[in-house]
């Protein structure tokens, strides 16, 4: 394996670099002030610093101007105007570029009350203008009343590949001066000692994290600060699919020589995976929430689910039948949705949509009848993007929408987006976030339902992450906790499994992954079966697109909760799904209300009697009309 090497021409020329940048800044402190000097290195000035001429051609670094949203709000006796005179103002200032127009192609926004006799007025009008930031402070506190001047921030994901232990994190030291680094190289074997490619090694010690690929003969290579491998104190290794991972405390390694980590082929505690030829293979969450227990043709047809995420990589054997997407990262792209690189949306599409035939091995999502819209904000999409995709969600009337993405930022547009979106009948499902703190944002908006992660003991070997995850006062008898990753908070509406996640990833394969993100994607394949087969759910006056209808369906959703006694609200919200205490969704002798791991054993409580939902009224009218309709006994 070759060794990097430092250059010892490269100083000379990063000397040189610097005296032109000085020299640039020098001739020009006007324009770097003011912002309007390029901030992006163009591709020739990318070509030459690797070719040894962009010493002539610098690029003064300057900070870069920032990205706004401007919006409208609705104010109590004033009529939104088509074209509000505060943007052809903002159009003509110096320094501003309006470089985004985002028309709202939905139904009458959120709040807006129509004038007698004339026609529901257009989502207003939200854009999107470059400014440096001192500008764009000035712009947002002295805005008028009914203009919304905020951030346009980049959309978040969480990798949980590369999640520090939470007991090291105050340990980690930023290194003020060079100091000699060791090579440690790996090699990653799998199953029949076949090298694995593509697979995360992680390396905890002195001095940040880090973190390399293996390349095709399985090997990578790290440097670190450790003077041999006893300082080192942990070891992570991510394999691509099909392989568990491998999480190895204080490790021996030996600098001089390739240490070499096997992983155990991909399976479950009651045989191999994904199962053999003809057999249904459900994860263990799917277990849990009773989708083996409901007849094999309710799969969600005739549901539309949407998933914003990092797109779907619709090459994969199980997802082939997922056609409908865009990409929103590099200008709605008809066909770049498919190529996902980070592997979340992929991995959530499995969890919802995964359609394995009969005679095939494979897992089964939960609504894999369900119609599957993918929408890629992420990497690089902002707030302007999640805007645009929820719109794209109420224009093509989906019923359900997963938002795979989160920011540290609040944004009242996207809110009022959201809230928009369910006046339009869609039910939003987020996850509550993996910072292990507050509810993350869109999970914090009134009219989301937010999903924590839950584990469960003994679905994934002892020496890996996934073991990490729980929290140990909160595990109940019947081994399912609260994670440690998970975020937290009173808008925290359901919990769902979302530890060691068995499901599809880039490239064909299967992998086990963690988060709050594939927690919402079990409850979105709940919510279609719900929609798709509960008859209160597909009646005339509850079954039409509107607020009403997202309502009964969280009501469901929360009528069929097996609490969490021993925990705190909000962590877990109502507690964990079971389609088999969906009041009126089973006949009566379907009901499960059994011994094992059914009913009030689940999470180590009783189930409470069904609460009457507040839509019904008068609790005597409700089981009338609930005895009528079949579905009380």
């Amino acid at each position: 394996m070759a060794e990097h090497k430092d250059d010892p021409g490269q100083a000379a020329k990063l000397t040189q670099s610097r005296r032109a940048t000085q020299a640039g800044a020098a001739a020009e402190p006007l324009t770097a002030q003011n912002g309007t000097a390029q901030d992006r290195v163009t591709e020739d000035d990318r070509s030459g610093s690797r070719t040894g001429t962009a010493d002539k051609n610098p690029a003064t670094v300057v900070r870069r101007k920032q990205r706004y949203l401007i919006g409208f709000r609705s104010l109590p006796g004033i009529a939104s105007l088509p074209s509000d005179p505060f943007l052809e103002r903002l159009g003509q200032m110096d320094g501003v570029e309006i470089t985004r127009r985002l028309k709202g192609r939905g139904l009458q926004a959120a709040g807006m009350t129509p004038i007698a006799g004339a026609p529901a007025a257009a989502a207003p009008e939200v854009v999107v203008a470059h400014m440096d930031e001192q500008r764009g402070e000035a712009l947002r506190l002295n805005a008028p009343p009914h203009v919304i001047v905020e951030i346009d921030a980049p959309l978040g994901y969480s990798d949980m590949a590369v999640t520090e232990p939470m007991s090291w994190q105050h340990a980690v030291q930023v290194m003020p001066f060079p100091r000699p680094r060791r090579e440690i190289r790996f090699r990653i074997l799998g199953e029949g000692e076949r090298p694995l490619a593509n697979a995360v090694v992680n390396l905890y010690g002195p001095g940040f994290p880090v973190q390399a690929i293996t390349d095709s003969s399985g090997q990578a290579s790290l440097q670190t600060h450790a003077v041999d491998g006893s300082g080192i104190h942990a070891v992570y290794v991510r394999p691509a699919a099909d392989h568990w991972e491998r999480y190895i405390q204080n490790p021996s390694l030996e600098p001089g020589q390739v240490n070499v980590i096997r992983l155990n082929p991909l399976d479950r505690t009651s045989g191999s995976f994904p199962g053999e030829p003809g057999e249904r293979s459900y994860s263990w969450g799917q277990r849990n929430m009773k989708f083996d227990r409901v007849p094999m043709d309710w799969n969600g047809a005739g549901t539309k689910i949407g998933i914003i995420d990092s797109g779907c990589d619709t090459s994969h054997p199980l997802l082939r039948h997922i056609v409908r997407g865009v990409d929103f990262t590099r200008d709605k792209d008809p066909q770049s949705w498919k190529s996902d690189e980070l592997g979340q949306g992929t991995h959530c599409a499995g969890i919802v949509a995964a359609s394995a035939l009969a005679a095939s091995s494979g897992i089964i999502g939960c609504a894999p009848g369900s119609e599957l819209h993918i929408f890629k904000v992420v990497p690089g999409g902002h707030f302007s993007d999640l805007i645009d995709a929820l719109d794209q969600c109420i224009e093509r009337r989906l019923d359900i929408v997963q938002i795979g993405v989160t920011s540290e930022h609040f944004s009242e547009l996207v809110a009022r987006k959201i809230t928009e979106a369910r006046l339009n009948g869609i039910a939003c499902i987020a996850g509550a976030g993996n910072s292990g703190g507050a509810v993350q944002f869109p999970g914090n908006v009134p009219g989301v339902m937010t999903v924590s992660a839950v584990g469960k003991l003994g679905e994934y070997p002892q020496d890996t992450r996934h073991a990490q995850r729980a929290l140990p006062q909160l595990i109940a008898f019947s081994g399912i906790y609260a994670t440690n990753f998970s975020g937290w908070g009173p808008q925290v509406g359901l919990c769902a499994p979302g530890v060691a996640v068995v499901s599809c990833v880039p490239g064909g394969g299967y992998a086990a992954w963690d988060g709050c993100s594939m927690a919402a994607s079990h409850i979105a394949g709940f919510s279609a079966l719900l929609l798709s087969h509960h008859p209160m759910l597909q009646s005339i006056n509850f079954g039409a697109r509107a607020d009403q209808r997202v309502s009964i369906l969280y009501d469901f959703l929360r009528a069929a909760a097996i609490p969490y006694a021993q925990v705190d609200p909000n962590r877990v919200g109502a507690g964990l799904r079971d389609l088999q205490q969906v009041p009126g969704l089973l006949p009566s002798n379907q009901q499960f209300y059994g011994s094992g791991i059914g009913a009030g054993t689940v999470l180590g409580t009783l189930q409470p009697s069904f609460t009457h939902p507040a839509y019904l009224g008068d609790p005597m009218n409700a089981i009338l009309q609930l005895r009528a309709a079949g579905l009380w006994v």
